[in-house]
């Protein structure tokens, strides 16, 4: 069944995110991580400039909070490259804090390669922190990663860990070990796709229909409690029991081939020429397409929220309602297209590129008014973007964003839909004293 709209929770949503970019600095060099996100040379912004990045922060955290119709947690994530590699991170951190902003938590995703008593600090000095495992890794580091992520979990700290799972077969196997130690000692971690982008990008695991089936399948029986949804019935595939035929068919392959008799041979040829004669006599089939990883896997929320998904069969534009039976709770949505669909990504997240001088609403769609993408202004002149906004604001309107994507990225799990009708619904139920403008970008 086609899903024609995505809502992250059908009270309120939770959180505003404000991913930060702290720059590319990174001590890993992953192969699917493309150059323009990690490099080794870059160098470290300066603390003055993270203080002033931080003040426009809260400043449009000012102006989009007084048109919400509700107070929103807002959480401010750092990323990178690698932001703990940033001298200053910590410092950064501490002022962010000296604000006293109840609303504002600090969060960080790093790959967790840092000592025990760096550990102990960030403990201190953070709300929570995102440890995103990597295979790739040399093993020490590996093992110091796995560490930092149970002092974490010792420490009492809110924490989650991005367990990248990698389809090469070694790597993947590694991956089943982590879950199933993750799983026994109740740590907690979201399996990821390794891939952003399009499709057809080198950077984007191309997984086998198995390991196809245990994303599912591992979402399906985690999530049981909430009603999953009926795409994941079918969803049957147990990565233990396959490795086990695996074995069973080595082990046939291995045997040593005994020679087989005149008779055996012209049996096997007669049956070969009658199972030719009846594939000609056989309607053709037509091929099946092939599996296209993002489109079939879908992606589950990242921060295992439910969200809630409406069905086309249950649409009706003259009876839009958001509290209805219809709306099915989900964490997992079988499909990531939602070109052309409005979004309110503006009104839920907002993304920092330090590096590149870049402020957008996404790090990933990228996406912005008129559907087209792009920055919505350069942190050196923020004070601009301020302006425009609050200009924009004033004339009681604002546009709504239309995806200009072939594929949704991290953003899945922020309110969209298909139809105008049901955005509009969505608007008035997050924002007070504004119009929704569909197709209009914001004035200059």
């Amino acid at each position: 069944m086609a899903v024609i709209a995505i809502d992250n929770d059908i009270k309120k949503p939770e959180t505003f995110e404000v991913t930060w970019d702290m720059g590319l600095r990174c001590n890993y060099d992953c192969t699917y991580c493309p150059s323009h996100r990690h490099n080794n040379t870059s160098p470290h912004a300066s603390l003055e400039t993270l203080i002033k990045t931080s003040k426009f922060v809260f400043d449009y955290k000012k102006i989009i909070q007084s048109y919400l119709t509700f107070d929103r947690q807002w959480n401010i994530g750092f990323t990178g490259g690698e932001p703990t590699n940033n001298p200053h991170f910590l410092e950064m951190c501490q002022y962010i804090h000296a604000q006293n902003d109840p609303n504002v938590l600090v969060d960080v995703t790093t790959n967790g390669a840092f000592s025990q008593k760096y550990c102990e600090k960030l403990i201190e000095t953070v709300d929570s922190v995102t440890v995103s495992y990597h295979c790739e890794a040399k093993q020490k580091v590996k093992d110091n990663v796995v560490a930092r992520i149970y002092q974490l979990k010792e420490s009492g700290m809110k924490y989650k860990v991005n367990l990248m799972i990698h389809a090469k077969p070694e790597y993947f196997d590694e991956c089943m070990t982590l879950v199933d130690r993750f799983t026994d000692d109740n740590i907690k971690f979201v399996p990821r796709i390794i891939g952003e982008s399009y499709d057809d990008s080198k950077y984007n695991h191309r997984y086998t229909p198995e390991q196809h089936a245990w994303f599912r399948n591992f979402w399906a029986n985690k999530n049981k409690k909430i009603n999953k949804p009926d795409a994941n019935k079918d969803a049957e595939y147990e990565y233990k029991d396959d490795q086990k035929k695996v074995q069973e068919k080595k082990k046939l392959v291995e045997q040593p081939k005994k020679e087989k008799s005149v008779s055996q041979l012209l049996q096997e040829g007669f049956d070969k020429e009658q199972k030719e004669e009846q594939k000609k006599e056989e309607p053709k089939k037509k091929e099946e397409p092939k599996v296209n990883t993002r489109k079939s896997l879908g992606r589950p929320c990242c921060g295992q929220r439910t969200f809630y998904t409406l069905e086309e069969s249950k649409y009706n534009k003259d009876n839009i309602k958001l509290d209805t039976d219809d709306w099915k709770p989900s964490v997992f949505a079988c499909s990531t297209e939602y070109k052309e669909w409005s979004c309110m990504i503006n009104w839920n997240w907002l993304h920092i590129e330090q590096e590149y001088d870049n402020i957008l609403h996404h790090q990933t769609c990228r996406a912005n008014f008129g559907g087209e993408r792009g920055p919505i202004g350069k942190i050196s002149e923020s004070e601009k973007i301020i302006e425009r906004l609050e200009r924009q604001l004033a004339t009681g309107t604002m546009p709504v964003i239309t995806c200009p994507n072939k594929i949704c990225g991290c953003g899945l799990c922020v309110p969209k839909a298909k139809h105008h009708e049901i955005t509009e619904a969505m608007f008035k139920k997050s924002v007070k004293n504004l119009t929704p403008q569909f197709g209009s970008k914001m004035i200059p």
